[in-house]
């Protein structure tokens, strides 16, 4: 007879999802490294190319976001990320085989972009759901700060293997390992969905309100300070697709092997943000637009650095307190959410912080283009710092009727 799965960070099947993902890490982190570095050539130097291929990569997360989120609610977890990996894999495979044969051109590119970028925007509900099934409420924090900690740890080789890969042998291997990579997570994934069970009761939201704009407005306030946070954030201060190829190559002239290496700096700020998260309980309402605040300072830090080396520490700061932000946003959605309305806040999250990166990538390119390299980074981090400011005051008289002791 089987016996129920009982959700734990600690559990054989956790560390089983946690490992298989931290293979596929590598193999995903070469090639985000591999297809900027690779877009930038095929649109010859030009920041609109590469803001395109962000469009292309990150658009269907705001159009597939909410669907993503019901989808993720009306059938079992596992089984969709399991298909959405499948599809990843199969895009890391029409890439790399042209592009080993010889051939690849910035329109194939866009397209493959695109559909990549549908798989993942299905498949992210998908993998916050399943999480919580792995995990349970409880131990939500911890899940995620170790399975955060594990990924970034693979994200360390991958830029740096891609670099050190495109220099030697080019960009096709890149892709091609990344294709075999995801073996192991679909294989992990069929088995747990088998293992596992729903750890929590899930309603699932009516067809006519997922239809409607306004289902945001009906979150609660909290919820939509944190989706406008991370649409801020991820929209236009997280464009480091856009802008770490151009600083490499327009501002510091560097090689292959260094620019990949600033992708593995952000990936050792993770680490430590992650590791740190993991040691603290649940987060407080407002511990978001603290770390909010901190990226968005440390993004004007950086753009006004003189040398390499100096860019290069601040992008460890950035990858921790990004990571930081994520987290601690993703664990409050998942406290304060209505058990009615937790696909639908997820939705709202993923869309502000992924969906809006096409117009945030165009926006970043003209600030590139028009004021120079360096302004790209300024203007946005100032915004996200002011509006971090500004929604840290507000979730703190959120709480303040929480934390109040009650009156006779």
């Amino acid at each position: 007879m089987r016996t129920r799965y009982r959700p734990s960070s600690r559990s054989p099947e956790f560390r089983w999802f946690v490992g298989a993902q931290a293979v596929s890490m590598i193999g995903n982190a070469m090639t985000n490294t591999a297809l900027y570095w690779l877009g930038i050539h095929l649109a010859h130097g030009h920041a609109l190319g590469l803001s395109v291929l962000a469009a292309a990569q990150f658009l269907p997360m705001l159009f597939l976001s909410r669907r993503a989120g019901l989808l993720a609610e009306q059938h079992r977890p596992g089984r969709v990320l399991a298909f959405t990996t499948m599809a990843e894999c199969a895009g890391a495979l029409a890439i790399g085989i042209p592009l080993a044969a010889g051939w690849m051109t910035i329109w194939y590119l866009w397209v493959l972009g695109f559909g990549i970028g549908c798989a993942q925007a299905l498949g992210q509900a998908a993998g916050q759901m399943f999480m919580l099934d792995l995990v349970g409420r409880a131990d939500l924090r911890r899940g995620a700060s170790v399975s955060s900690m594990v990924t970034g740890l693979s994200k360390i080789a991958g830029p740096g293997l891609a670099g050190f890969m495109i220099a030697t042998v080019g960009g096709g291997p890149v892709f091609l390992t990344d294709a075999a990579s995801f073996a192991g997570v679909i294989a992990i994934l069929l088995w747990l969905t088998q293992t596992t069970a729903p750890a929590t009761s899930r309603t699932e939201a009516p067809a006519t309100t997922a239809r409607r704009l306004r289902w945001v407005l009906q979150l609660p306030r909290g919820i939509q300070l944190v989706a406008a946070m991370a649409l801020l954030i991820g929209g236009f201060g997280y464009q480091f697709e856009i802008t770490n190829p151009l600083i490499a190559t327009r501002v510091f002239h560097l090689s292959a092997e260094a620019f990949g290496l600033l992708g593995t700096l952000m990936a050792i700020g993770g680490i430590a943000g992650s590791y740190y998260s993991s040691r603290r309980p649940n987060p407080r309402g407002s511990e978001f637009a603290v770390w909010s605040l901190v990226f968005g300072i440390a993004e004007c830090v950086a753009a006004v650095m003189p040398a390499p080396w100096a860019y290069e520490i601040v992008m460890v700061v950035i990858g921790a307190t990004i990571t930081l932000f994520a987290i601690t946003a993703t664990v409050y959605i998942r406290q304060a959410a209505p058990p009615a309305q937790l696909g639908q806040s997820l939705s709202a999250y993923n869309a502000a912080f992924i969906g809006f990166v096409p117009a945030g990538a165009f926006a970043v390119a003209a600030i590139a283009t028009l004021a120079g390299t360096r302004w790209a980074l300024i203007g946005p981090g100032l915004v996200v710092a002011i509006f971090a400011a500004a929604i840290l005051g507000l979730m703190r008289r959120i709480e303040e009727p929480r934390t109040r002791p009650g009156r006779a």
